[in-house]
């Protein structure tokens, strides 16, 4: 394989939680009286980070953005434990396993939030290192990547995920990038990244048999 380093994000990538940010999101937008989305590709054609700017896309005022974050936060996890790892998952992490790759878990969840996530999928004994953050925010996870990899002193890395955020922590910490249209994100908004888009972890997985990761 070219890449002996694989950074995973999480949420939308491993973790099939679109279901379940779309049911909490439509949760909170009632509340308050706001147009809910109509589906998930809806969703995806508007979701990104930060969040903040998220929210007032879907028409949450700015300035009660920690009101709704908190808000947010308690309806999902209502939710998450519905939430499980997509098709292939376990068979990707294995193969680049043994493979000799080091792979490393990069998310802008909440350190707490993603132990209670982890932990009922078994999967953190397949990462390095895993790399949360300080609060519920979802401001991002640019900054934290970059400090993050300078200590690990990232080569021939690849960064899989689903986001335009994605897109652009892999080009600020040198990796290459692969992005999935299964997540919080639309296949189109993916493309536009010029990165490889691919469907399902499945394909990921393929992908990466034929040799062409």
């Amino acid at each position: 394989m070219k890449h002996k380093q694989i950074i995973w994000d999480f949420n939308g990538t491993l973790l099939d939680d679109v279901r379940e940010t779309l049911d909490a999101t439509n949760a909170l937008l009632a509340r308050y009286g706001k147009p809910m989305l109509a589906d998930a590709d809806a969703y995806r054609r508007v979701f990104g980070f930060p969040v903040i700017d998220y929210y007032e896309k879907i028409g949450l005022e700015r300035e009660k953005f920690e009101i709704y974050a908190d808000e947010w936060v308690a309806e999902y996890n209502l939710r998450a434990p519905l939430a499980g790892l997509y098709p292939g998952c376990r068979e990707a992490l294995a193969y680049f396993r043994d493979a000799g790759c080091r792979q490393y878990l990069l998310t802008a969840t909440e350190r707490e939030m993603l132990a209670g996530q982890l932990a009922p999928l078994d999967i953190a004994s397949f990462f390095d290192d895993i790399v949360g953050q300080d609060d519920t925010r979802a401001h991002g996870k640019l900054a934290a990547a970059v400090e993050w990899s300078k200590k690990v002193r990232l080569g021939a890395a690849l960064l899989i995920g689903d986001s335009l955020h994605d897109a652009e922590v892999a080009a600020a910490i040198g990796a290459d990038c692969v992005l999935l249209a299964c997540g919080h994100q639309s296949r189109a908004r993916l493309e536009a990244t010029g990165c490889r888009v691919l469907d399902t972890v499945t394909d990921l997985l393929h992908a990466a048999e034929k040799g062409e990761l």
